[in-house]
């Protein structure tokens, strides 16, 4: 079954008493947009396991294909696009800071966790599989995937061990003084207000002019910063979030399909039901239905 990747970050990583989770993404071939820009205060380390795309952190963009691994720090704001009809599925290690963090102060944490917790030091954003050393690193996130699956007892110890190894490898390979990013700061603040604004807004109208109004900058400029930053249009992500609302909702309530189309900013059901089968490929009502299978 193809997952849409905006439903998929609604769920929790990890509980918290084991802040971790292994996701596994099918894209949608038919979408562009595969995963929608967002940020989370885990770190993600993902490993393209089909096809290709290009990965957008922070607004600069990086291809990446099968057999590449993707480092994602805490709070960065990401998003991955491919053409249409071209594959791209992946699995996810995401996992709170506080996973590996030392129980105390010691060398552990002040010289290998807090540079990279604190900014002060950065991985690689892809590391290739052309990379000498990265097929070492990317067994030990093998390693992890299955322990999760499999689930044995003691899989917890299994999982971070071979974390702390990758980190360990990580270390050893890659790390590097973060590089200044302080000009384009408030450019990101700005988008991802935005992004907040139009999340916690759905049921209201939102568009270029009302948002430009909000955060007090001209319509025109707005709009080129948000597309040169997540490489999709201001409308294209107000409609795939409300789309992806509805989804929540369809599967989490027992709403009449009006009522959610409403609450989700669409005017009529039909224009709601056409922007979901655009999206989704199916009717509301369908989506319905196969979610209580």
């Amino acid at each position: 079954m193809t997952i849409d990747p905006a439903l998929r970050e609604q769920e929790p990583h990890g509980t918290a008493l084991f802040p971790l989770r292994v996701h596994e993404i099918t894209s949608d071939v038919g979408v562009v947009s595969r995963v929608p820009p967002h940020w989370h205060p885990e770190i993600e380390i993902l490993v393209v396991t089909a096809g290709a795309a290009q990965f957008h952190l922070d607004g600069q963009s990086t291809a990446v294909a099968a057999g590449d691994v993707v480092f994602i720090a805490p709070d960065r704001l990401h998003a991955f696009t491919a053409k249409l009809g071209t594959p791209f599925a992946f699995y996810a290690v995401v996992f709170d800071p506080i996973f590996i963090t030392s129980a105390v102060t010691d060398r552990l944490q002040v010289q290998y966790l807090d540079p990279i917790f604190q900014g002060e030091q950065q991985f690689p954003r892809v590391i290739s599989s052309r990379t000498p050393w990265q097929p070492a690193f990317k067994a030990k996130l093998a390693a992890i995937r299955q322990a999760t699956e499999a689930a044995a007892p003691g899989f917890e110890l299994v999982v971070k061990a071979e974390l702390l190894l990758a980190w360990a490898t990580l270390v050893q390979h890659t790390r590097q003084p973060l590089a200044p990013v302080a000009d384009r700061a408030g450019q990101l603040n700005l988008v991802k207000n935005v992004l907040t604004y139009i999340r916690t807004h759905l049921d209201q109208p939102l568009g270029a002019a009302r948002l430009a109004k909000q955060f007090a900058v001209s319509e025109s400029h707005l709009c080129r910063l948000f597309k040169a930053v997540t490489k999709t249009t201001l409308s294209a992500s107000i409609t795939a979030a409300r789309v992806s609302k509805g989804a929540q909702l369809l599967t989490s309530t027992a709403l009449p399909i009006s009522e959610i189309a409403i609450a989700c900013g669409f005017s009529t059901i039909s224009y709601f039901n056409k922007r979901f089968k655009e999206r989704l490929h199916q009717t509301p009502t369908a989506f319905r239905q196969a979610a209580r299978l």
